[in-house]
């Protein structure tokens, strides 16, 4: 089958391959692939940025959807030809959180979706919601379930305000989920255009940060002074501070991302302690959160925004352009 393998620690390192089509063994199922988006996760590893290194080769893209083409033995509750998710950290089932998870997530360490089949345990497998389009459907098992997560983390009341960063995948999700819940939306962007869009998704307001690098500043003249109840970050980096600044008392941070980088500098101890605020580290989700998030999709029939589209040909350019991010909206690759 053709596949892409992420061979060294630049993207001129991707290269497509001829691999042998997977056998699903017991208890797994293979799925053949009909979309893939792109995570910011993906082109931090195809360029050397992610932390920590992972093994190569490996094949990249933690997000898919497909449809069932085979069955291993044991396999119950899953049928030939549905289409299907996969869970993206395959062994978290259930339950809180642990390090050894990071060995089974797709797209690194494990073999992920830019290959024309892929074989996953049926433990990793979930319904697809019938509503979506496949390259909608592929935006959701990492940056959905993480806006998910992040929103469960916060658990604001309806009426309450958050703060969400820019239009990335993560952050139009939690917009999305937050509106549908009657959460008052904060959002931020650089782009007149994008805004727009921003504020028809849902956004109560939307700061232009390039006119107003004081964002705590700016969140609090929107709300009488007081800040915002809850934070989804997708930056870290150095503008963390400025983020605290817009917390209000009591507030719950949610930091999901590393846009901005790892390293954060100022006094973050002070204002942490002296307004109380809750610090959250949110890695997407269990298989049973997954399911849960889905049904919230369902139920509140959320579409998600989709980028700019590529052909499976063209992977190495959907994955270079999250560098530039100039659609709304995730990249997907739609095989073909």
């Amino acid at each position: 089958m053709h596949a892409y393998h992420l061979q060294g620690r630049t993207l001129d390192s991707l290269r497509r391959v001829d691999l042998p089509e997977p056998a699903p063994g017991a208890g797994e199922v293979r799925i053949r692939t009909e979309a893939a988006s792109i995570n910011f996760r993906d082109y931090a590893l195809a360029t050397g940025a992610y932390q920590p290194e992972l093994p190569r080769p490996f094949v990249p893209l933690s997000d898919g959807v497909g449809r069932i083409e085979a069955l291993g033995a044991g396999v119950r509750g899953l049928a030939v030809g549905e289409r299907v998710l996969g869970h993206y950290t395959t062994a978290w089932l259930d339950g809180g959180f642990r390090s050894d998870n990071h060995a089974s997530k797709l797209g690194g360490p494990r073999d992920g979706w830019l290959a024309r089949s892929i074989v996953l345990p049926a433990t990793a497998v979930l319904p697809a919601p019938a509503f979506l389009s496949a390259a909608q459907a592929a935006t959701l098992p990492v940056s959905g379930l993480t806006a998910w997560a992040a929103l469960r983390k916060l658990d604001l009341a309806p009426g309450a305000r958050l703060l969400v960063q820019g239009s990335g995948s993560v952050s139009l999700m939690a917009l999305q989920l937050a509106v549908a819940r009657g959460l008052r939306v904060i959002a931020t962007s650089g782009d007149p255009a994008k805004a727009q869009r921003l504020r028809a998704l849902g956004a109560s307001a939307v700061i232009d940060y390039r006119q107003r690098p004081d964002l705590g500043a700016a969140v609090r003249e929107l709300s009488d002074g007081r800040g915002v109840d809850g934070i989804v970050d997708v930056v870290g980096g150095a503008g963390f501070v400025e983020l605290l600044a817009a917390a209000a008392d009591n507030a719950h941070i949610a930091i999901v991302g590393f846009l901005g980088g790892f390293e954060v500098a100022g006094n973050l101890i002070g204002p942490i302690m002296a307004r109380q605020l809750n610090i959250h580290g949110v890695s997407v989700g269990s298989a049973r959160d997954f399911a849960q998030f889905l049904a919230e999709v369902e139920r509140h029939r959320i579409e998600p925004v989709v980028g700019e589209v590529y052909g499976f040909d063209d992977a190495p350019a959907a994955i270079a352009s999250v560098a530039h991010q100039r659609a709304l909206g995730k990249p997907v690759i739609v095989f073909d």
